[in-house]
């Protein structure tokens, strides 16, 4: 599933196209995802506005109109791309978006987990996605969060994952904190010290911020692109995830992939504690 810097690296690449642009016609298949998409409501309330603003929220993207909001979320396999009208639609493109400079965004979610709905201006926040969220992890109180967060009993990498603590962190960026912060994913966030806390919140913040850096993460297996077709190179930097039974770069010891709540976690059982 992208998170958050995925998300951020799409939003930036589709921002220069969208913003300030008029949405001249609308493609969209009434397929059920998560949540959408109503061809009806597209047409009406999206057909010949102009973008005034896109924005991230945690892993959701908002298209701000003069007359509504696209809300947008990519889900496992989700992605949104620029083309242009000649060139082929790839299977499953749930929605087209054509804007005045003829460039198109295209919605494509093969596997149906994403969201694109449209909404009034003055109902965007209480969409339930958009109205439980905690603070975004780059820009908010991230020590905070967790320190708010530390009677829970639960695995701290399963408090990283629940998006009313902090916004946008998902499976491959808990891992990554955690190993650089030194603690296991297994330990559960009640027994983290304050000053591990606060060595989390600052692990959080630099994965984070690399992350954007490199362009988001895009595995082996491919996955996420910018919506211009880049990849992102942030794998090269991966200390934990998705290596399990090679050695820690940090002491040497060997990475194990252990299963949590229906996820893998992976840490150095030897240096994280």
């Amino acid at each position: 599933m992208p998170e958050l810097p995925e998300v951020e690296t799409v939003r930036r690449s589709l921002e220069p196209h969208m913003v300030g642009s008029r949405v001249v016609e609308v493609e969209a298949r009434a397929v059920k995802l998560r949540e959408g998409i109503r061809p009806a409501d597209w047409h009406r309330r999206l057909l010949g506005t102009r973008v005034t603003a896109l924005e991230r929220r945690g892993k959701y993207l908002i298209a701000k109109g003069e007359r509504a909001a696209a809300l947008f979320h990519l889900g496992m396999s989700g992605r949104m791309v620029l083309r242009r009208p000649a060139e082929p639609r790839a299977p499953h493109t749930h929605l087209v978006l054509r804007f005045d400079h003829g460039i198109e965004v295209r919605f494509i979610d093969p596997r149906r987990f994403g969201v694109a709905v449209v909404l009034d201006l003055d109902r965007l926040d209480a969409h339930p996605g958009l109205a439980r969220l905690g603070p975004d992890p780059l820009g908010g109180d991230v020590e905070g969060a967790l320190q708010a967060a530390g009677r829970s009993r639960s695995p701290i990498r399963s408090v990283l994952l629940d998006q009313t603590v902090l916004a946008g962190i998902g499976n491959i960026y808990a891992n990554e904190a955690l190993s650089r912060a030194g603690i296991s994913p297994l330990r559960r966030a009640s027994a983290i010290a304050p000053r591990r806390v606060r060595a989390l919140a600052e692990a959080i913040r630099a994965v984070l911020t690399e992350a954007l850096e490199a362009g988001g993460t895009t595995l082996r297996d491919g996955g996420f692109v910018s919506a211009e077709g880049d990849g992102g190179y942030f794998a090269v930097k991966l200390e934990v995830y998705g290596r399990a039974g090679e050695p820690c770069l940090r002491c040497g010891g060997t990475i194990v992939r252990r299963a949590l709540t229906g996820r893998s976690v992976f840490y150095c059982p030897r240096c994280q504690r």
